[in-house]
């Protein structure tokens, strides 16, 4: 008994050892029940356009790939895409995957939520993509304007759990809620 808790004690330090460090714009939504890294974490850019005119549609696009902490076990990953776009926009109503050849994979709904708007991936993503979002500025807007976008994962999730669907504020209560993002501005003039 005592070297099946010796062995299990060495390889929850090998793990811990081996998880990756978070980027600097990551962090967890989740403080009292996230006591560790991200099992999956997203590497991203975020790019937009640098200038554009009030009233206009801003396209952004958001290189990803994931790492995955090295372990024994399967993961189960739950993601949202999306975030804050800028004050007065018109956020999207889809976001569109494409692979890394630029095929399109899959279209994914979005929705407005107490911190952004976000779509759910419903289900697995490659570990490298691109996906595309829009979202119309504000008629009278001038000035910068500041998108902050990326990912919201949730793991500690079991293939049970992964098959439900939480919605997010569920998740958000019994899961591990990483936040990976990036800012883009883009200068609103007419």
């Amino acid at each position: 008994m005592r070297r099946a808790l010796g062995i299990a004690a060495g390889l929850a330090l090998v793990v811990t050892a081996l998880s990756p460090a978070s980027s600097a714009d990551a962090g967890c939504l989740s403080a009292r029940k996230c006591e560790r890294e991200a099992l999956i974490a997203f590497d991203l850019t975020v790019r937009g356009a640098s200038r554009a005119a009030p009233g206009r549609e801003v396209t952004y696009v958001l290189d990803y790939s994931t790492t995955w902490t090295p372990s024994f076990a399967p993961y189960w990953g739950y993601y949202w895409v999306g975030g804050s776009f800028p004050k007065g926009a018109r956020g999207p109503s889809q976001a569109v995957l494409f692979d890394t050849a630029g095929k399109r994979l899959a279209t994914f709904p979005c929705g407005r939520h107490a911190d952004g708007v976000w779509c759910e991936t419903r289900g697995r993503i490659p570990n490298q993509g691109r996906i595309v979002l829009s979202a119309r500025l504000a008629a009278k807007g001038h000035g910068k304007a500041r998108a902050t976008l990326g990912f919201d994962s949730f793991d500690g999730l079991n293939e049970q759990d992964y098959a439900r669907r939480h919605t997010r504020a569920q998740a958000r209560a019994k899961f591990c809620n990483y936040r990976f993002s990036r800012t883009v501005t883009t200068k609103v003039a007419s």
